[in-house]
């Protein structure tokens, strides 16, 4: 009896540990089989090939996804693009895989939400380790994501043919339009596609948004702690960055044909090497990020980005509702990385980016000092002023462009705009607790993501209040995905979009209110000093 009672334990515990097949599904490429969810609440069909690459569409659009012959097993989610993780090259160019998730009990066709992940254009993925869909999918929505080339491989743009730009856009731009081709084999609406993204997949969706490329491909879009309009969303100036990237490596070279040579010949691991051991922040200041470009025209060679973002959003606007968000405390994540040295390197430079245009050396002067005043007064930049940069940094880079952003879509589009202003303190806000502002209140840029997602990284239980904070955000969300409308009916509470005369944000803390625009003397400043923006490009 005992000996029985063992054997039934013991294939209970097995049942846990082989993956349950989920139902068969067959698209063009072919049959694919996924798996079941451990808790049985959704089907997950991982590491789907969307696209191809190989050495000749090395820093160019992908290919088409393969075809295959039998049941292709979408059971592996583990390939990443090339990138470095904590200072080691992982990641293949074979990387161009995505992930769908299905609610096993919904009501077909689903409303669909593809997530863009972040990571500075250099890295992340698609995958559950941040990316857990449990919580969205029991809200009767699909959600997808991928991965896409990421550094050198993914926005090298050296303005000619073999490198024209934004393969990394590109790679998005297939794998949306092989989720609008093949999402109604797994149950999803193909005309109810929502994209959504965070950091520099929030700038990705912005790009998307702006770009002509993408008419048709999504119905609504979702923008978290990036912008289109933020400095370090689009490359001003890609020759000199890749000049420089490759300077790291002993090479000198300036001209595009020559610095081609140079990146056709350095191995993937190579190329993510150059830049691994600075960090991110210090990247920007030093303008050694390889990100989205504006693309010079060739002969059959499609343009995802064809203008500055601002043009192509001011003149040719999607009419679909979008919605913007940030966090109290974006600054946390740029001033972690900040020493004495490179505090007291402010000093010597303007505190705007590059993205500003003046007339004269004497206008641009003046900006800069009035700048630099507003933030620090007549102090010296140092360590006792950090609160002051960690401020300025967050301004600068996310929430200034994200409401800028906000505002010009509600002047140009017919379409609600909404925006939301995240200033929760909780146990999932892991990205401020890998800063030196563990103990601070507020949320660091990202905070928000896993009151969105599961995500392993996290693996504690959550807490009431935590669950309260997710619940809250999902709902809303896919309301937003399924209707256009965060609040319908079911919180606390009404979420009223921008209207042309007034911008309203919902604060999201341990209660939701609707605020005007958060800090108010900053905004005017910097929409002020962004009259200077520029909108031609340079090269």
């Amino acid at each position: 009896m005992k000996c029985g009672k063992r054997i039934v334990l013991f294939t209970l515990f097995a049942m846990n540990l082989v993956d349950q097949p989920a139902p068969e599904v067959t698209i063009e490429q072919g049959t694919l089989s996924g798996k079941i969810s451990t808790d049985g609440s959704f089907f997950e069909y991982v590491g789907i090939p969307y696209a191809t690459t190989n050495s000749s569409t090395r820093f160019k659009a992908p290919l088409p996804p393969p075809k295959w012959s039998g049941v292709f097993k979408a059971v592996d989610e583990n390939s990443r693009c090339t990138q470095s993780m904590s200072g080691v090259v992982v990641g293949t160019q074979n990387c161009l895989k995505i992930n769908v998730y299905v609610p096993a009990k919904a009501k077909i066709p689903l409303p669909v939400m593809v997530y863009i992940h972040g990571g500075a254009f250099i890295g992340g993925d698609g995958g559950k380790m941040i990316l857990g869909p449990d919580f969205l999918v029991k809200h009767d929505v699909i959600m997808v994501s991928f991965n896409y080339r990421l550094g050198a491989l993914g926005f090298l743009c050296l303005g000619i043919k073999e490198a024209p730009g934004n393969a990394g856009l590109k790679d998005q731009l297939a794998a949306l339009r092989w989720v609008k081709k093949n999402i109604a084999a797994f149950g999803g609406d193909p005309d109810n596609i929502t994209i959504f993204g965070t950091s520099a997949g929030s700038a990705s969706v912005s790009l998307l948004i702006a770009s002509e490329a993408t008419k048709g491909l999504f119905k609504r879009a979702i923008s978290h702690s990036g912008s289109s309009l933020a400095a370090w969303a689009i490359n001003h100036d890609p020759i000199g960055v890749a000049s420089d990237i490759v300077k790291e490596l002993g090479y000198d070279a300036k001209e595009p044909e020559e610095l081609y040579k140079i990146y056709s010949k350095l191995s993937d691991e190579e190329l993510v090497s150059a830049t691994a051991h600075i960090p991110i922040p210090h990247l920007l200041n030093k303008n050694l990020l390889l990100v989205p470009c504006v693309e010079k025209k060739f002969d059959g060679v499609e343009q995802v980005i064809s203008d500055m973002p601002f043009n192509l959003i001011t003149k040719k606007p999607k009419n679909i509702p979008l919605m913007y968000s940030f966090t109290d405390k974006e600054g946390f994540f740029m001033s972690n990385s900040d020493t004495e040295e490179t505090l007291e390197a402010y000093n010597k430079r303007n505190l705007f980016a590059n993205d500003l245009e003046f007339k004269s050396k004497q206008e641009e002067k003046e900006v800069a000092l009035k700048l630099k005043k507003h933030y620090f007064g007549d102090k010296n930049i140092s360590e006792e002023s950090i609160a002051n940069v960690t401020d300025l940094l967050g301004h600068l880079y996310f929430e200034m462009p994200s409401t800028l952003e906000a505002e010009l879509m509600t002047q140009t589009s017919n379409a609600p705009v909404y925006s939301f202003y995240f200033a929760y303190s909780g146990n999932r806000n892991f990205v401020k607790y890998m800063t030196r502002y563990a103990n601070e209140v507020g949320a660091c840029h990202g905070d928000d993501l896993l009151y969105i997602f599961k995500g392993f990284i996290i693996p504690y239980r959550i807490s009431k209040e935590d669950q309260t904070i997710i619940d809250w955000m999902t709902t809303m969300l896919t309301n937003f995905a399924k209707y256009g409308n965060p609040t319908p009916n079911d919180l606390p509470g009404k979420w009223v979009p921008h209207s042309k005369d007034q911008l309203n944000f919902l604060k999201i803390d341990n209660e939701l209110k609707m605020i005007p625009v958060p800090n108010p003397e900053d905004y005017q400043l910097w929409k002020e000093i962004y009259k200077y923006r520029r909108t031609k490009i340079n090269y």
